[in-house]
């Protein structure tokens, strides 16, 4: 696997594309002229979304320290993980959440300590995440939520 300076130089360009893509991603005034909705036609109702929105639901912040003796490395992985959820089951989820609160933080330390140091590299920790998602479900099913985002994500790797 990588030794810790590799990992911390690929956060670093990591964090530092992000800073870049956001900077870039902020639209002149002109485009924000060009892009907004067009006005309501007076009379008529103003067109509703009938989606309903997604909110998010905080399942906690991790450090998560794990050890692979064959690599000969330990690793610390930190994140904060949020479930998406729609408007309308969000306070189903909530009431879920906070009722398997334990088991399902026992699912999220056992699954980070499960995932190989390989799959942390992504940069969008698409299969992370998907192993997450299935064991959450899988622990509990009334679980029903539409995706799983992370933020805040460090990881360190020592060796030995």
């Amino acid at each position: 696997m990588l030794p810790a300076c590799d990992s911390l130089t690929r956060l670093m360009r990591f964090a530092s594309l992000a800073a870049v893509i956001t900077t870039c991603g902020v639209a002149s005034p002109a485009r924000a002229v060009e892009e907004a909705p067009p006005a309501a036609i007076p009379g008529t109702a103003p067109l509703k979304n009938t989606e309903p929105e997604i909110h998010g639901i905080k399942l906690g912040e991790f450090k998560i320290r794990s050890d692979y003796p064959a690599e000969a490395q330990k690793s610390t992985v930190r994140f904060v993980l949020y479930a998406a959820v729609k408007e309308d089951r969000q306070a189903d989820m909530e009431r879920v959440v906070s009722h398997h609160q334990e088991k399902l933080r026992d699912e999220i330390i056992t699954t980070t300590r499960l995932t190989p140091l390989g799959m942390f590299e992504e940069a969008d920790l698409k299969a992370f995440r998907r192993r997450m998602f299935v064991r959450l479900h899988r622990t509990v099913p009334e679980l029903v939520i539409d995706d799983l985002y992370i933020s805040d994500f460090g990881l360190i790797v020592k060796s030995l």
